[in-house]
């Protein structure tokens, strides 16, 4: 089922320098959505680890994807 929501011209020029030549709103949109998702993932994990070197982070992130899935 498809909606209508009211933008800006100035936000619809955002949204259409932001998307790709075979994209529409709605996929423009849903794109910008995972990206989003994706960094606030990463950084939970950066934020919360307070760990320096690639390997610490490493080890850690294994060990909240352990807990995470017992």
């Amino acid at each position: 089922m498809n909606t209508t929501i009211s933008i800006s011209k100035e936000t619809r020029a955002l949204l259409q320098d932001f998307g790709k030549k075979s994209e529409n709103y709605d996929d423009i949109v849903k794109r910008m959505y995972n990206q989003i998702k994706m960094q606030e993932k990463i950084s939970e994990f950066v934020d919360e680890s307070g760990y320096s070197t690639l390997e610490e982070a490493k080890e850690w992130t294994k060990l909240k994807i352990k807990s995470m899935n017992q």
